[in-house]
């Protein structure tokens, strides 16, 4: 049977057509993990002098010559243990990242009631003071009124006019 080609089916097995598969929406993108991955800042003990591997070797190197021989149970115990821990270390960053991504957005949506509320405030404002001028003009457009003088003034006046002659007597 010809390389890339299935007892099933006469379509060839792609190996660069493989589907695109979008980034799911609750794992961070890698660039947030760049300083995470880094293995000189964040050096977990548990992973010991763990080296990854050279990627898994092509189809077409399988036929021969240099195949590695199968490592110890012990060192594939060991390495499964490391990567079990690296993906629990993956899972707590990613964690943290999505309950940060989470406070931000509640902090911004507040941000944002807030911001609605004193922009209405602000409109009930200006609407109040275009009022209150409109009515300061109409009330200047009717020009000066006369005061009716108080009948507590006419009284006043006449005790402030009588008290000299009454203090003279």
């Amino acid at each position: 049977m010809p390389s890339g080609l299935s007892e099933r089916s006469q379509s060839p097995v792609s190996r660069t057509g493989t589907p695109n598969f979008l980034h799911p929406h609750n794992i961070a993108p890698q660039h947030m993990f760049e300083q995470a991955l880094n293995v000189e800042i964040y050096h977990s003990p548990a992973l010991g002098g763990f080296v990854q591997r050279a990627p898994s070797p092509s189809a077409s190197s399988l036929n021969g010559s240099h195949l590695e021989p199968p490592l110890p149970y012990d060192t594939l115990n060991a390495q499964n243990t490391a990567l079990k821990t690296r993906v629990s270390e993956m899972e707590l960053i990613n964690d943290l990242f999505r309950n940060r991504v989470t406070e931000l957005e509640s902090s911004e949506n507040a941000a944002r009631e807030t911001e609605t509320q004193l922009r209405q405030e602000l409109e009930n404002s200006r609407q109040r003071e275009a009022d209150l001028k409109r009515r300061l003009d109409e009330l200047e457009a009717e020009g000066p009124r006369h005061k009716k003088p108080r009948l507590m003034d006419d009284i006043s006046n006449l005790i402030d006019d009588a008290s000299p002659i009454a203090m003279a007597e």
